[in-house]
């Protein structure tokens, strides 16, 4: 994460969503370019921001964010 000084809460809070969009579309991307399926969810989803349909995808989805995460948090 980025070492900040924030002029406000606001900005800080803003940095985060987009920190955090960004990070749902590379999920997204990789989802989409190895056929997993999935739903975009909306309205603060008990689920989460995505929502993979088939169980037996858990492992790889779960691999693809812990990648995701080693890449941009060096």
């Amino acid at each position: 994460m980025v070492d900040k000084q924030w002029e406000t809460d606001e900005d800080e809070m803003i940095y985060q969503l987009q920190v955090h969009k960004h990070f749902i579309g590379w999920v997204i991307s990789r989802l989409e370019a190895e056929g997993i399926p999935f739903q975009r969810t909306r309205g603060n989803d008990s689920r989460g921001d995505i929502f993979y349909q088939k169980q037996e995808d858990e492992p790889r989805v779960k691999e693809i964010v812990r990648g995701i995460y080693a890449k941009y948090n060096k």
